[in-house]
């Protein structure tokens, strides 16, 4: 195939990933508001928009011969054809095998470039035949056809909305808004060359050039509404709704309910508020995670539920609200048991997020705020759905990587509420100009909180570290030169009577940093460091000044995130296993019957820096556990003699090991299963099919 065709080929494709999308989103929107609304008598303009959709679809994925997409998409059309002329009805059976469709269809739109066979979890065959059955039987089972609505009729609508819109890569419209921010720049110079200007008038009081200075103040005021109106004008073309990312929840909860006894009614309100579609695409999958741990974690079973009073079906309502500010907030609530604050404590201090001292002195808000701390989990058992304490952390991190905010409020017994505030557009970046050892730094205004004059003396030392107190709040104090590892020039006299002061916070972290000359504010563009620098730390970019300089960024998120709130620093815990000898590492028993699943687990827990034993099976583990002591154990569940199950429940009930850290590693999927882990005592449960070596360590290092 020559080049041409080749370029032609990836036009097409990146052509059919976005209308396949657009079409997957559509049906999956369809389907949730068939089963929302009943089975009595469907919407039939629904279900036509649902047919039309999946119609294009399989033409589309023709057109590129991606044949196993267009196979899938055949019964569906067929199905949904059928229920729009009234030959077949809606059943619960049909949503659960239609709902599994999606699953196998999503998959195979993500690995296009695949054979289906060649995709973990997919087996096409059976899906298309599930789908030729269900559809036979709901067909001949049919007596009463369901009324038609002029179809001609909606098809016209649907038309005339389809006409309203033309498609564009969203990374074309990314690039143009690139380009056109750098013109920023070109605002900043204008100021600086009319300051110039004007300085250059006054000193020689020269009328000419006073009234070039005029001229150039009205061509000012001009470039910069040229300029602040184009950009305004392509943001808005990148604003999405949250619609495009909430669809998918009523399906997450569904299937997450179906697995683990509960049930649960969603509400999502209000998502036809745009935002930055750049926002949304970053903040999707923490959104996800979020509103997963509320339904795994958070919203108890049924029967816990009816136990305690409670209607049987709990409650998960999200709801968007455009704030005076130009920021978006997105609510997250849910009517479960709330988050249990002396777990989330526990785990912080058995992590080293905190002491024990410092722990009894936060407040319930504070203590809640440490859920974002890598490692913090209220989960009683560590799965691969949430317990890991790395979900959360990611989530604030994105929230505040995009400028925005996280805050909790959560009653014991009653529910919790997420409310994530956003910027609606990506704002143009703004900083705040200082002086550090003869060298210009640009610090982002959006982590600024004040900048303040203090006097030398009122630096105070308390155990080692340096504290100022700023309107009665006490806050660590620390030279942004030490900060940075900036080399200190050569010693110069003092005359100075006051310091310049930066009180720069990230998510209620706040600290104090002492700077040479505070200078100004500034509009910029922050450009990467490129691959070649990208290790460099604590730097997030450059930008251009007014005058043409070109500037570091301090990342003052990772600058604040490398100082400890705590008497001590955290990098005095950095990994360092090459200076453990064999009497300081943790000693591992590991009992699985498969031969090689055994020797694989002892290879990668070793290397992991633990010495290992393995035990064939779970009698073998038992009576290896009585004569020999062990930090931990990682067991398989489907053994002979005694399985994973009974060897956990016999490890409980000798009170020799009540503190021994428990991890079931399994092919055993169902809710049930994880249920029964938790209930005989198990720490932790990992799946062999989203088994990852990395998991597995951390999760040891967790428990240990």
């Amino acid at each position: 195939m020559s080049n041409d065709q080749d370029e032609f080929l990836k036009e097409l494709l990146a052509d059919f990933r976005i209308e396949a999308t657009e079409h997957y989103n559509s049906i999956l929107e369809g389907l949730l508001l068939l089963e929302k609304s009943g089975l009595s008598i469907p919407d039939i303009t629904i279900i036509e928009k649902v047919f039309r959709c999946t119609h294009s679809l399989k033409g589309a994925a023709r057109a590129v011969n991606l044949l196993d997409i267009e196979k899938l998409c055949m019964p569906l059309e067929t199905i949904f054809n059928s229920l729009k002329k009234g030959e077949s009805a809606l059943s619960p059976p049909l949503f659960d095998i239609l709902y599994k469709a999606l699953d196998v269809l999503k998959l195979l739109l993500a690995n296009y470039d695949k054979q289906a066979g060649g995709i973990a979890n997919i087996n096409l065959i059976q899906i298309i035949r599930n789908l030729e059955f269900i559809h036979k039987n709901s067909f001949e089972s049919l007596n009463i056809k369901t009324p038609v609505a002029d179809i001609y009729d909606n098809e016209k609508e649907l038309s005339e909305k389809e006409n309203d819109t033309i498609r564009i890569s969203s990374g074309k419209l990314n690039k143009l808004l690139r380009d056109t921010e750098d013109f920023v720049v070109v605002k900043s110079a204008i100021e600086f060359y009319k300051k110039e200007l004007l300085e250059i008038s006054t000193r020689y009081k020269d009328d000419n050039l006073t009234y070039i200075y005029e001229d150039m103040v009205r061509f000012q005021n001009l470039a910069n509404r040229m300029v602040d109106e184009l950009i305004i004008g392509i943001k808005s073309t990148l604003l999405s709704p949250f619609s495009s990312i909430l669809n998918i929840v009523p399906k997450i909860v569904r299937d997450i309910s179906n697995e683990s006894s509960k049930k649960i009614s969603v509400s999502i309100k209000d998502d036809h508020y745009e935002i930055d579609r750049r926002i949304l695409e970053e903040i999707k999958d923490p959104i996800i995670h979020l509103i997963r741990n509320c339904v795994d974690h958070g919203i108890e079973t049924v029967a816990v539920r009816e136990a305690k009073g409670k209607p049987g079906m709990g409650t998960l309502n999200i709801s968007v609200r455009k704030e005076a500010d130009r920021n978006i907030s997105l609510l997250i609530q849910d009517d479960g048991n709330g988050i249990d604050t002396q777990k989330i404590l526990k785990s912080a201090i058995k992590n080293g997020i905190i002491d024990e001292n410092r722990a009894n002195k936060l407040s319930e808000k504070e203590i809640l705020s440490l859920i974002f701390k890598s490692g913090v989990s209220s989960s009683e058992m560590i799965t691969e759905i949430s317990g890991r304490g790395l979900g959360m952390a990611i989530v604030e991190e994105k929230v505040s990587n995009l400028g925005g905010t996280i805050d909790i409020v959560s009653k014991k017994g009653k529910g919790t509420t997420f409310t994530i505030t956003l910027p609606q557009t990506i704002a143009i970046f703004r900083g705040i100009i200082v002086i550090i050892e003869g060298k210009t730094y640009m610090v982002p205004s959006i982590f600024l909180e004040m900048a303040v004059l203090i006097k030398p003396q009122e630096i105070k030392n308390i155990g080692g570290r340096n504290f100022i107190t700023i309107k009665g709040n006490t806050i660590g104090y620390i030279c942004m030169r030490e900060a940075l590892g900036v080399e200190k020039r050569k010693s110069e006299a003092n005359i100075e009577r006051y310091i310049n002061v930066l009180i720069l916070s990230v998510n209620n972290n706040r600290l104090a940093f002492s700077v040479d000359e505070v200078l100004e504010e500034q509009e910029g563009i922050v450009k990467d460091l490129g691959p070649l620098l990208k290790n460099i730390k604590k730097i997030s970019g450059v930008t251009i000044l007014a005058n043409g300089v070109i500037v570091p960024v301090i990342n003052i998120k990772e600058l604040i995130g490398e100082i400890s709130l705590n008497s001590h620093y955290e990098d005095d815990y950095a990994e360092g296993g090459d200076t453990l000898t064999d009497k300081d590492k943790k000693k591992i028993l590991i009992v699985e019957d498969s031969i090689t699943v055994r020797t694989m687990l002892k290879t990668i827990i070793e290397n992991g820096g633990y010495i290992v034993k393995t035990a064939f099976d779970g009698q073998d583990g038992y009576e290896t556990l009585l004569n020999e002591h062990f930090d931990l154990l990682v067991t398989d569940i489907e053994m002979p003699r005694m399985n994973g199950f009974e060897l956990t429940e016999n490890i409980r009930n000798n009170t020799a090991f009540t503190d021994l850290p428990i991890i079931l590693v399994t092919t055993l999927d169902k809710a049930e299963d994880k249920k029964r882990g938790l209930e005989s005592g198990a720490n932790a449960y990992i799946v062999k099919g989203s088994f990852e070596k990395s998991n597995l360590i951390e999760t040891i290092r967790r428990l240990i």
